[in-house]
């Protein structure tokens, strides 16, 4: 019984120490993948700053971050916004799917990567990822999804859809984008479905909601649609989206 206990003992002193390496290991590991992260997200930040005065200098850092930390979520996403304004969409489609890995709930991510779609005329491909958004309860900007949804439903025919999705954007408060915007995609839509005193009242509206910045480059743009209405007749479309 006596060896026996020795050999408990042993045995127990040997897991305790084993114990303790494996916490000092996991203690290092951990101090390690934070020191990581800190790095990258220093590199993060510091690209932030270049965004709109060097905006190769913020791609440089913004990659740097993610060599420390592939799963950098914000620096996949600012770099999918920016080689999508660059208009490389295939690298913005890939780091938008990296921060979808990352963060399946990454609503600003579907979003983004519904409008690469969009942009490519993939417009299933586009609703499905602004639908995918607008699942996050916790998203903070559901009218540019909404809004987005809008366009691309009303692109394969789906006007009634496409009319529910612009209510719920215009539902939301505050809004994130123009209201403008909202009241000319009405008055879009409504044109396509032959519903002219419609359209040129939500054609009106967006008028009346032009920021000032906005006044030369929309107005003009919006009374030449409520000018083409007077020229409509049956509801046949004479402008293009």
């Amino acid at each position: 019984m006596m060896r026996l206990r020795r050999t408990v003992r042993y045995v127990c002193w040997k897991s305790f120490i084993g114990t303790c390496v494996l916490m000092s290991l996991v203690g290092c590991v951990t101090e390690a993948a934070l020191k990581r992260q800190s790095e990258a997200e220093g590199q993060f930040k510091l690209g932030l700053s270049y965004v709109h005065t060097d905006l190769q200098n913020a791609i440089v850092l913004f990659e740097r971050a993610i060599d420390i930390d592939p799963n950098h979520h914000d620096a996949h996403l600012e770099l999918g916004i920016v080689y999508g304004s660059r208009g490389r969409l295939d690298a913005a489609e890939e780091h938008y799917k990296q921060a979808i890995r990352i963060d399946s709930d990454s609503s600003e991510a579907h979003n983004n990567l519904g409008t690469v779609y969009a942009r490519q005329a993939q417009w299933d491909r586009a609703i499905e990822e602004y639908r995918k958004a607008l699942e996050n309860p916790m998203y903070p900007w559901p009218d540019t999804a909404y809004y987005n949804l809008a366009r691309s439903l009303s692109k394969i025919g789906e006007h009634d859809e496409a009319l529910i999705a612009l209510r719920n954007a215009r539902s939301i408060v505050p809004l994130s984008i123009p209201a403008m915007l909202i009241h000319k995609e009405f008055g879009r839509i409504y044109e396509k479905i032959g519903k002219i005193e419609w359209a040129r009242a939500s054609y009106q509206e967006a008028i009346e909601a032009i920021e000032a910045d906005d006044q030369g480059t929309y107005r003009d743009q919006l009374e030449e649609y409520l000018r083409n209405l007077e020229t409509t007749s049956d509801g046949e479309k004479h402008h293009q989206p």
